[in-house]
């Protein structure tokens, strides 16, 4: 078997992180985000196992192509191109992905809740996939610390629609991260990393 361990595999997990930490922010704050970049996203939580990480994002880096693009302005350029809110949301998620690795009985129970939910045999951005998604979430991962306090317009926070969507979005993250740990991604290697990952990260732009 091919090992995970690679730079261009820790590009893809965390173009992975960035897109739903992105996608968070553009529901707590517009109420709607892009309908392919969520399927990208939610897609990731339905591959428990696989030897090819490519294939957790439906086998093409186009699915997570704005996550990608997220990666090179948040790693690369000037302060003025970072987003201060995505890039709290990423740590808090990655710290939080850790913390799960570590705890046998939330894996678990993630195992199965995602097992019930292939079960379900629902297109991915089905309404009542995505309240499955979210109330996994909520019961399994909620209640664990660092608590990811998303930030927005209170209209569209305290919508149960777009606060499920925004929980699954956030499990989807959750995906990316364990991913990226499993291929060797670490804190340190953020900074120490940053010019490799940007260009796969442009590489898998440019297609």
């Amino acid at each position: 078997m091919t090992s995970l361990i690679t730079t261009e595999n820790q590009t893809l997990a965390l173009g992975g992180i960035f897109q739903s930490v992105h996608l968070c922010k553009t529901l707590a704050t517009t109420g709607t985000c892009e309908n392919d970049e969520l399927e990208g996203t939610l897609r990731s939580i339905m591959t428990l196992s696989t030897e090819r990480v490519i294939d957790a994002y439906g086998g093409s880096s186009i699915s997570i192509g704005r996550g990608l693009r997220i990666l090179k302005s948040q790693l690369g350029g000037n302060a003025e191109s970072r987003d201060l809110d995505i890039a709290r949301y990423a740590l808090a998620l990655i710290q939080l992905g850790t913390n799960i690795i570590k705890d046998d009985s939330t894996v678990e129970s993630l195992r199965i809740g995602i097992s019930r939910a292939q079960s379900m045999e629902l297109a991915i951005d089905d309404p009542a996939m995505i309240s499955n998604l979210a109330n996994l979430y909520r019961s399994s991962i909620s209640h664990l610390s660092p608590r990811i306090m998303v930030s927005g317009n209170p209209d569209y926070l305290n919508d149960n629609d777009i606060a499920s969507t925004i929980r699954a979005s956030l499990l989807g993250g959750l995906r990316s991260v364990v991913l990226w740990r499993q291929c060797g991604g670490t804190r340190p290697k953020l900074l120490l990393s940053r010019g490799q990952y940007i260009k796969h990260a442009d590489q898998m732009l440019q297609g």
